[in-house]
């Protein structure tokens, strides 16, 4: 689980990560990254109701993504913004492959 102080949460902030920050593609998530010279790491992950109608299922995946952010984002982004987008291919997907599909977009071994 990420911390307060650990997340965007304002919308202003994940608005200036979208438009600002570099996309990478996937067929399961769409990955924003700003990097930045200074501050901390921080991440937001948006899962829309295209992705399961029920909010019990959008929030189980967000708390799968924030897992695998934590566990290998957060140390090769130490002063970065992060905002993940769940596409529909993230439904049925497991922590572990969460940690594979982000080690394999940022080529982190």
């Amino acid at each position: 689980m990420l911390r307060r102080h650990e997340r965007l949460r304002s919308g202003r902030d994940i608005e200036a990560v979208l438009k600002k920050g570099r996309r990478y593609n996937d067929p399961s998530l769409l990955i924003w990254v700003m990097k930045k010279p200074q501050g901390s790491f921080r991440a937001a992950v948006l899962c829309s109701k295209k992705i399961d109608k029920r909010s019990v299922g959008r929030n189980a995946i967000k708390r799968r993504i924030r897992e695998a952010v934590r566990q290998v984002l957060k140390p090769h982004f130490p002063t970065g913004d992060i905002v993940i987008s769940a596409k529909v291919g993230a439904k049925g997907l497991k922590p572990a492959q969460f940690k594979n599909i982000f080690q394999n977009v940022f080529h982190i071994s």
